[in-house]
């Protein structure tokens, strides 16, 4: 294998071939083309995204609602607020990014349409220098810049992984710069210092980033690697310690101002040590008995309370049977843990109810109490009182290998159905909260266009038109709310002279229709005629235009206000959003099924060659990004709770299509190569054995 990997491969049919292949991947597209399509993509989606409604979630005090409220803080000057169980409970990075769109004067859809182009593009430029071709290099760039994935319901709201993916993508192309494109290392040490302050703000937005460590260590090692062979070890080591000390200096810099406005040199509190400590001595009691997805049950907080009069002190907060407790949230969701409170929400419970009893004054006192708990149930524990197990994840609920290998195959599969981009969800989800917050809300975010309340009335109108063949006829409406209230309903008839045409009927001359009401999206319409009637809600009735059948006639409403389309332009870019989303499978599985073949074929084949090939490197670097992140949500998915959601597998969407692209890159270089027409695709081999392209 190796002497048939050192001679070229002469043979007639794989000249023919690569010359195809070199005139068809490295076409001599002239210059002022590639720009004008680096400025229209993006401006495309930047204004197809603007038009799509966001949900704005502002009563979700443990999501969009907090990240919202932390952002108003931040932009105020205040930074995070007033002390309380929510201030730091999530990291300040994307309240960050939404306090500077506050700044900028920009509404929170047009800044995350311009962090995802503007990340894209770098990411393609950077990518750009090791892939060569101009057509490979473009197929990236559209797959990342119009992935269906950031125009589904999901990402379609004020929440952090509508950027996480971006960071991701930014801070891999910084790293590339930094340790292997920086021509001077002046630029070495900027770029790493970049680096490092988009991982500090990647830490400082969600709490699991140790997902991108096996694929940082991977990328430091092939620079190592290159570094020893070239002798610039002095250089890359002043590199990393540029992107380590911002890094660092970030995270310390965030305790620090917690430390002088809140009294305690602390981060996001959820990784506080007393805090994991009392999540972790909880979950490990076995006493009363375990369930599933139930940190500590009912019956063990029954046989804690007595050894732990810190935590008895909660037991009100924690056992209340209401249907707005976390108890009565998780008998709605999972019926069959009725009476307890699932891992989902355990953690935020805790946190509840910590602060009903007046221990969020602080920072320093919070840790005190979850401190007293801990402490109490390990000697309790340590004494025989409590027979208790150790927990090695302070979030992750009792669960036995044998559970964890009956459950993975099942949430394999379904991790498999949902990078396949099956069913994605294209409705965007109705924004909630009361007038009062939505108003202070949508102020802070520049008023994006947003989705309608469930709740709050607002006026509605329907056009359409009611035929049935005979004799003119025509109907009634009625609108009632959740309690049987009737809603005030205007029903205005209007001519039909194309109705005429259509159902070449003279009759039909007045059988349009103009509905106006006032009431939220849950309210029932009643459809009534001579020979029957028909309901829907005001919000199935958004889903226009459809047709309803009254008895022996047809009422077809061809739109209606409000909606999540009304101008023409909303109509056009709504268009656009669902033809990529519903289409996206026709290019993106076989892609992946040719760039997995690639990755493949290229190992088993070439594999001492792929070694010293960058485009390889870097699809194993994305390979091993999707798998981290799936692997974490896998995880988490059989043993606390179901984790393996769309926006949580975001960051893994894309780099599959780094992975893909990046995979066939290299399997093309390395046929050239051994074809000997590197340079047909603006390839030169790599100094052997150096990575550096020159």
């Amino acid at each position: 294998m190796q002497e048939r990997e050192s001679q070229p491969i002469d043979a007639s049919w794989l000249a023919s071939f690569t010359r195809i292949i070199a005139r068809t991947l490295h076409p001599n597209v002239p210059p002022a083309a590639i720009t004008a399509c680096l400025v229209a993509l993006p401006l495309i989606y930047t204004i197809v995204m603007v038009h799509t409604p966001l949900a704005v979630l502002a009563d979700a005090m443990h999501d969009d609602g907090l990240f919202m409220m932390l952002g108003r803080r931040l932009a105020a000057g205040e930074w995070l607020g007033p002390f309380n169980q929510y201030t730091l409970m999530k990291g300040p990075g994307y309240p960050a990014f939404l306090a500077l769109g506050h700044w900028l004067g920009i509404s929170a859809s047009l800044a995350h349409a311009l962090f995802h182009c503007t990340v894209i593009v770098f990411f393609v430029v950077v990518a750009h220098r090791f892939v060569g071709s101009i057509v490979l290099s473009g197929l990236l760039l559209v797959l990342l810049l119009w992935h269906p994935i950031s125009m589904t319901a999901p990402l379609l709201r004020v929440l952090r992984d509508s950027i996480y993916y971006g960071q991701v993508l930014l801070l891999l192309a910084l790293l590339l710069c930094a340790l292997f494109y920086a021509s001077t290392n002046r630029r070495g040490l900027l770029f790493g210092a970049l680096a490092g302050a988009v991982l500090g703000w990647l830490w400082l937005t969600r709490e699991e980033g140790i997902w991108i460590i096996p694929a940082l260590g991977l990328v430091l090692a092939i620079a190592v690697w290159e570094a020893v062979r070239d002798r610039r070890l002095r250089t890359l080591g002043l590199t990393l310690v540029a992107l380590l000390g911002v890094f660092a200096g970030i995270q310390a810099s965030f305790r620090g101002v917690n430390r002088i406005v809140y009294g305690k040199f602390v981060g996001v509190d959820v990784k506080e040590r007393n805090f994991e400590r009392a999540l972790r001595a909880l979950a490990s009691v076995r006493t009363g008995g375990v369930k599933p997805f139930v940190p500590i049950t009912r019956s063990a907080r029954q046989r804690v309370y007595p050894v732990s009069p810190t935590f008895a002190s909660i037991s009100t907060w924690l056992d209340t049977p209401s249907d707005q407790s976390w108890a009565g949230l998780t008998c709605t969701q999972i019926p069959s843990l009725c009476g307890e409170i699932a891992a989902t929400w355990f953690l935020w419970a805790l946190r509840d109810a910590a602060a009903s009893a007046g221990h969020y004054q602080s920072p320093t006192k919070a840790s005190a109490f979850f401190g007293r708990v801990a402490d109490q149930i390990s000697t309790a524990c340590a004494q025989g009182s409590l027979q208790c197990s150790p927990q090695l994840n302070p979030a992750m609920a009792p669960t036995s290998w044998e559970e964890i290998a009956d459950r993975l195959p099942s949430a394999l599969m379904e991790a498999y159905q949902l990078l396949l981009l099956s069913n994605l969800p294209l409705a965007p989800w109705p924004s909630s909260g009361t007038a009062e917050q939505l108003d202070v809300s949508l102020h802070f975010l520049n008023y994006p266009l947003h989705t309608a309340t469930a709740d709050i009335p607002v006026t509605h109108a329907l056009w359409g038109w009611y035929y049935r063949r005979g004799p003119p006829a025509w109907f009634s409406v009625e609108v009632r709310d959740a309690d049987g209230s009737v809603a005030e309903t205007l029903l205005e008839r209007e001519g039909s002279p194309d109705l005429q045409t259509a159902f070449n009927d003279p009759l039909a001359s007045r059988q349009r229709f103009v509905i106006h009401t006032h009431c939220s999206d849950q309210c029932v319409m009643t459809f009534r005629a001579t020979d029957g009637e028909q309901k829907k809600s005001l919000a199935e009735l958004r889903v226009a235009p459809l047709d309803l059948e009254v008895g022996g006639g047809i009422i077809h409403v061809d739109r209606t206000v409000p909606a999540s389309i009304t101008s023409r332009a909303e109509q056009i870019c709504n268009s656009i959003r669902i033809a990529i989303v519903s289409h996206s499978q026709l290019v993106f599985l076989p892609l992946l099924a040719l760039g997995v073949a690639a990755f493949v074929l290229t190992t088993a084949l070439r594999a001492r060659r792929a070694v010293a090939n960058m485009c390889y490197l870097m699809a194993l670097v994305s390979w091993v990004l999707v798998m981290s992140r799936v692997a974490l949500l896998v995880l988490i998915d059989v043993t606390s709770f179901p984790a393996l959601q769309l926006h949580y597998l975001a960051p893994a969407y894309f780099f599959l299509v780094c992975g893909a692209v990046f995979s066939c890159s290299a399997g093309m270089q390395l046929l050239m190569r051994s074809a000997g027409r590197g340079s047909d695709l603006g390839y030169v081999p790599c100094r052997k054995p150096s990575l550096r392209l020159q």
